[in-house]
């Protein structure tokens, strides 16, 4: 009898789970013919084998925001917002060069990355030149937030200078008095070292030593 109320269990929520999915399908607006486009970059590369949960999960609310925006009517110049994602596959020229094939054939008002702080410099200086914003869901690196530097870069995640603050925090509030701090030899680690770094020694806090690694050498 248990295991009869249970298949029945089993299939009544089959059935609202296909009736929740065809609504969805059925509800949403899936048009992605529009000129007027959002150009998402991920870190992954083309094809990938071995997709991170970063770049997947982050592609798909990309295009989740874009569906919504199209489902609330909500329009440029009479038409709705397309997107076009490009996986970059941690390289900053793939990131540009996906920028500029999506530039040649739609009209870009936006783009959604970098992920990576690597990826930013060049991509944030593109973005400057042609006169459009580069919004990142995930760049960390302090030095990002100068405006002089970046005018057209923004995000949408603290910088490390708050993860360093909070960090110092918790030196104080258990009597630690110094440290060692190991971090990868790209801009990411770079940057949150250093800041980390500074923090500390703002609050009298002792860095011991700083040790650097590269990710491409550890087996």
């Amino acid at each position: 009898m248990f295991l009869f109320w249970n298949y029945r269990w089993f299939l009544l929520h089959f059935i609202f789970e296909q009736l929740h999915i065809n609504y969805v399908i059925t509800t949403w607006p899936i048009s992605n013919t529009s000129n007027i486009q959002l150009v998402g970059l991920f870190k992954d590369a083309e094809n990938t084998s071995s997709p991170t949960d970063l770049s997947v999960h982050s592609r798909a609310m990309f295009k989740a925001a874009v569906l919504l925006s199209q489902q609330y009517n909500i329009t440029i110049e009479g038409q709705f917002i397309g997107w076009q994602a490009v996986q970059t596959g941690a390289s900053p020229i793939a990131a540009v060069n996906g920028v500029c094939r999506a530039l040649s054939t739609s009209d870009i008002f936006g783009i959604v990355g970098p992920s990576l702080s690597l990826e930013v410099p060049i991509t944030a200086e593109f973005a400057k030149d042609v006169g459009i914003p580069a919004v990142s869901y995930a760049a960390t690196n302090p030095d990002f937030s100068n405006r002089n530097m970046y005018p057209a870069f923004y995000r949408v995640v603290p910088s490390d200078s708050a993860a360093a603050i909070a960090i110092v925090k918790l030196f104080i509030r258990f009597n630690w008095t110094s440290c060692i701090i190991i971090y990868q030899n790209d801009q990411f680690g770079t940057g949150g070292a250093n800041v980390i770094k500074d923090e500390l020694h703002k609050n009298d806090l002792t860095v011991a030593t700083m040790v650097v690694y590269s990710k491409t050498s550890l087996k």
